[in-house]
């Protein structure tokens, strides 16, 4: 092996020693909102935080003696999925 060949492996193998880090794929816990990348690609809305899963139908129960008001239930974003909050009699 000559000094040339030998210098040009080493600029190769610093070449690629550099470059391989940007090869690696992106692990979900380093994407925004923590990854919740289904198979395919793509991210189902219970992990999307850009996107609400759609409204649920609730039964509301009879409601109590008195002055109350139904506070429909809706979806809170909890660190990295949604949770439904069910709807709920308010007295006023």
């Amino acid at each position: 092996m000559t000094i040339r060949s030998t210098k040009l492996a080493g600029a190769l193998f610093a070449a690629l020693t550099l470059a391989a880090p940007l090869a690696l794929p992106v692990p979900a816990a380093a994407a925004p909102h923590g990854g919740g990348m289904m198979m395919g690609g793509h991210q189902d809305a219970f992990h999307d935080h850009n996107r609400r899963p759609p409204q649920r139908s609730e039964r509301r129960p009879p409601q109590p003696h008195g002055h109350y008001k139904w506070r429909t239930g809706s979806w809170k974003w909890n660190h990295d999925h949604w949770d439904w909050a069910p709807g709920i009699w308010i007295r006023f």
